[in-house]
């Protein structure tokens, strides 16, 4: 909105601002973080400080929740050799673009459906991991409303009364989230467990 924002006021302090922020904006702008962090040269992929040779990898997974741009990143850097994700996102744009991903529109701030659907097809695919698969997982804020999926014992609907119970009691986030990492399968770390798993 930045043309409504210099139609008025003073102009020249206000073109000032906006330039300041959109600069800022592009440095912590989550797709460009990913893609500064993460190529591919030839065989070669590197994410930060380490390398893969993917000649001698196996399939290459991607899953996540939150932000969409974060999921398109990868995409972009892997292309094709994405062999299969799974992403559950706040909002699904007409525009967005993924290779291989199955995407899920999930709950928030209280989980849904889709994002119970996302978090067993991430599980159903984990499950299919061998050694020396890559898994890519990205993750951003809200992802534990985003992609829930109930230990046994307690169904969805249990779930989600209880995270609406915490969040109208005016609990913290960071004990609403001690909770909700008892009660779930794939928050808490639980996820990256199943991966570490196949390694065993």
């Amino acid at each position: 909105n930045t043309e409504s924002l210099l139609n008025h006021g003073d102009r020249e302090s206000r073109k000032k601002i906006t330039e300041l922020l959109e600069r800022m904006w592009a440095k912590v702008d989550a797709y460009h973080l990913i893609k500064e962090l993460m190529s591919v040269d030839g065989n070669r992929l590197t994410i930060g400080t380490k390398r893969w040779d993917m000649d001698k990898l196996g399939n290459i997974y991607l899953f996540g929740a939150g932000k969409a741009c974060m999921a398109m990143a990868v995409c972009d850097v892997l292309k094709e050799k994405l062999t299969e994700g799974v992403i559950s996102v706040k909002i699904a744009e007409d525009n967005d673009t993924y290779i291989n991903t199955r995407v899920y529109v999930g709950g928030h701030p209280l989980p849904n459906e889709e994002g119970y659907r996302a978090a067993e097809d991430i599980i159903q695919m984990i499950d299919k991991g061998k050694p020396g698969d890559l898994f890519i997982s990205v993750i951003s804020g809200g992802s534990s409303a985003l992609l829930t999926c109930p230990k046994e014992g307690i169904t969805l609907q249990e779930e989600i009364q209880a995270q609406d119970m915490l969040l109208r009691s005016g609990a913290k986030i960071e004990e609403i989230n001690a909770v909700r990492r008892h009660i779930s399968r794939t928050n808490g770390g639980r996820l990256a467990e199943q991966v570490l798993a196949l390694r065993l």
